[in-house]
């Protein structure tokens, strides 16, 4: 059965928030798998709290696409939405740092992100003048 995830597409001047874990080898939105009967909403509201200590004000769908999961190596459709929230960030659970990114950082390769979203969403973001 093929997982699906939340991501949270979150854009400040142009730049987007991303995430790392323990590794810091590469970085990704934040969000996560839906368990059981979540929604897509409720599993954002978890996963943020979670994750970034945030809480979700408004989230907004932007698209959805499908790749590999390179930890599981399964197939997963990843919905992404561009949220609104309200708090300070702060790492939580398996994240250890975040940073807001820019186009410059993409073009300039200066940090690694999982493949997928690397070749899905970021174009999608520049294509759309939202990085």
């Amino acid at each position: 059965m093929e997982k699906e995830r939340v991501s949270a597409v979150i854009l400040k001047d142009r730049k987007i928030l991303l995430v790392t874990g323990f590794s810091e080898e590469y970085y990704w939105t934040p969000g996560g798998k839906l368990e059981a009967e979540e929604s897509h909403e409720q599993t954002m509201r978890r996963e943020l709290e979670e994750e970034i200590g945030v809480k979700l004000i408004k989230m907004k769908y932007y698209f959805t696409y499908e790749g590999v999961n390179v930890i599981t190596n399964k197939n997963q459709k990843v919905h992404c939405y561009i949220v609104d929230f309200e708090g300070e960030v702060v790492p939580h659970k398996e994240i250890t740092k975040f940073g807001w990114f820019s186009k410059a950082d993409f073009e300039n390769k200066r940090l690694k992100m999982f493949e997928e979203a690397e070749k899905n969403l970021i174009p999608k973001l520049i294509k759309d003048n939202l990085l």
